[in-house]
């Protein structure tokens, strides 16, 4: 400040009226007291800028982000199969978060589950709303729609038991109907890959299937869910049989496939229940087996685009 010209020093503060007379020193640019008073000024300036520009982008932003999360995607054939399997498995999945939650197990973590699959599952539906084409398929995503928005709200209430069954009263009309367009867009599609995304997409959903259904045996036994755990099991075993015997793996797939089969074992071992730690082991091994089928039905996706 002091390099400054005294007369652009007095020019400033004079024609601003900011700093008064008595605060000039002629020959040394600003007293003191002067620098107080200017560097008070600079200031509240730049705050009032700062201001102007804060409340602009909180009005823009919105418009440049909303767009992204508004648009719909159009899938191809393949996606769309993925993408219903992935509705599947997050019907599970929310049940189960909501299980472990009540019980918790990892509540924290159960939470976040929820909130992610609720985001999730709606902004899939509107790609598949999107998407849909033929009537009989418009009308299966439709009833999807009708059916999610009782289901969403029930998930999001606090965790109860018999909340906890109506969810997956509903859950479970969800998925089936699921897999049935599943089924016939896998016909539609007319190639193998087709197969290969729906039963990756179908293991996935048992990954949590299987979790969810010994959270809930502990929260409320229920002999119709101990079926359902055990017929559970013995579909993903045959799954991953299904899916390695195809002519149509690539060393990238059969690498996913080995990671799946070790992942099985750990799952298989948490469902037994001979740990102490069960409940736990079971909520972290269904995870790290559903990231593994997640990649793999990816891949298999790939294959059929």
């Amino acid at each position: 400040m002091g390099n400054l010209p005294a007369t652009a020093l007095l020019w400033i503060t004079l024609k601003s009226g900011f700093i008064p007379a008595e605060y000039l020193n002629p020959r040394f640019g600003l007293s003191g007291r002067g620098l107080l008073v200017l560097a008070q000024m600079l200031n509240r300036s730049m705050i009032f800028y700062f201001k102007r520009f804060f409340m602009r982008a909180l009005f823009i932003l919105p418009l440049l982000i909303l767009p992204l999360f508004a648009e719909a995607t159009v899938l191809t054939a393949p996606a769309a199969i993925n993408t219903i399997g992935s509705q599947r498995m997050l019907t599970q999945r929310i049940v189960k978060a909501y299980c472990q939650q009540g019980r918790g197990v990892n509540p924290e973590v159960a939470k976040q589950q929820i909130s992610s699959s609720i985001n999730q599952f709606s902004a899939q539906l509107t790609n598949l709303l999107e998407s849909a084409t033929v009537p009989e398929s418009i009308a299966a995503v439709k009833k999807q729609e009708a059916q999610w928005q009782t289901f969403r709200t029930l998930a999001q209430t606090p965790p109860k038991a018999d909340t906890a069954k109506q969810l997956d009263d509903i859950a479970e009309g969800m998925q089936y109907d699921a897999g049935e367009l599943a089924k016939r867009l896998e016909t539609a599609l007319g190639k193998p890959q087709g197969k290969l995304i729906r039963i990756a997409g179908r293991q996935r959903m048992l990954s949590q299937r299987l979790a969810k259904t010994a959270c809930l045996q502990s929260w409320h036994a229920n002999p119709a869910l101990k079926l359902q755990q055990s017929q559970a099991q013995k579909e993903f075993a045959a799954g991953l049989i299904t899916l390695r015997a195809s002519s149509q793996n690539t060393p990238a797939t059969l690498k996913q496939l080995d990671l799946a089969q070790m992942q099985w074992v750990f799952l298989e071992n948490a469902l037994s229940g001979l740990d102490t730690e069960a409940d736990n082991n079971i909520a972290t091994t269904s995870e790290r087996l559903l990231e593994v089928m997640d990649k793999l039905s990816n891949q298999y996706e790939r294959l059929g685009n």
